[in-house]
């Protein structure tokens, strides 16, 4: 959890400088925007799903 707050701090702080060096209108991709959204979540999803099959695997 405190990875994706990282990364969520460093993409915010990085858009901030992005916007100093460039302050005319920034047009975004789409793909970006949903990659912003849901990209957090859907790593950490395949986090704990990957820590879940191998703590099972070693179970057995």
């Amino acid at each position: 959890m405190i990875s994706a707050w990282l990364m969520a701090f460093l993409v915010s702080i990085s858009f901030r400088v992005a916007g100093i060096i460039h302050p005319q209108p920034f047009y975004i991709n789409h793909f970006l925007v949903w990659f912003l959204v849901f990209g957090p979540s859907f790593s950490l999803l395949i986090y704990f799903w990957l820590k879940r099959s191998f703590s099972l695997n070693s179970l057995t």
